[in-house]
């Protein structure tokens, strides 16, 4: 186990601005439970829309491992809206996509959950429902979108506010690239 100790039976949250890592350090995270035997136990909840302008991505793929693996075509609301209203109603669409992902989930019950993206959902889904989701699972490794890239506007406050309601439950948190 070793590595992956510091992990087990807590909620972490690795928090970064855009290109800071968060996808990539998920990975390494997930790449250490899938190597001490964890792997059937493992779902990962890929939030992420496809990589646009060089901002955003899904996780790696680990197409071998038995993990579930969970994801949706979901758009980035701040980069594609034409305005603040278009962002909003892209925000919402993924929020319903994302919560069919939830749906899946109930029904195949994992002990270990990675979650990629995650504020993609708190632009306009609810932080309870989110927590409901976290909650029945054991071990949580998520990352957050956390800083200042993009302008101030009514999805961003609401994000970041969010964001730091979840963080109070959190039992660590990680910073970009950081330990």
């Amino acid at each position: 186990m070793g590595k992956i100790d510091r992990f087990l039976n807590k909620r972490t949250m690795i928090l970064g601005d855009v290109k800071s890592g968060k996808t990539a350090r998920t990975a390494e995270i997930l790449r250490q439970f899938l190597q001490a035997g964890y792997a059937e136990k493992i779902a990962v909840l890929d939030m992420a829309p496809d990589t646009i302008r060089g901002i955003g991505g899904k996780m790696e793929r680990f197409p071998d491992e038995p993990l579930l693996y969970l994801t949706a075509d979901v758009h980035a609301p701040r980069l594609m809206g034409e305005n603040e209203s278009h962002a909003r109603q892209l925000a919402e669409a993924n929020a319903r996509a994302i919560e069919k992902l939830f749906l899946q989930l109930r029904r195949r019950r994992k002990e270990i959950l990675f979650v990629n993206d995650t504020t993609l959902y708190l632009q306009a889904g609810t932080l309870k429902r989110l927590l409901e989701i976290l909650n029945t699972t054991s071990t949580q490794v998520l990352n957050a979108y956390y800083g200042s890239t993009f302008p101030d506007s009514t999805l961003s406050r609401r994000e970041t506010q969010l964001t730091e309601e979840l963080m109070k439950t959190c039992d660590q948190i990680i910073y970009g690239n950081g330990a």
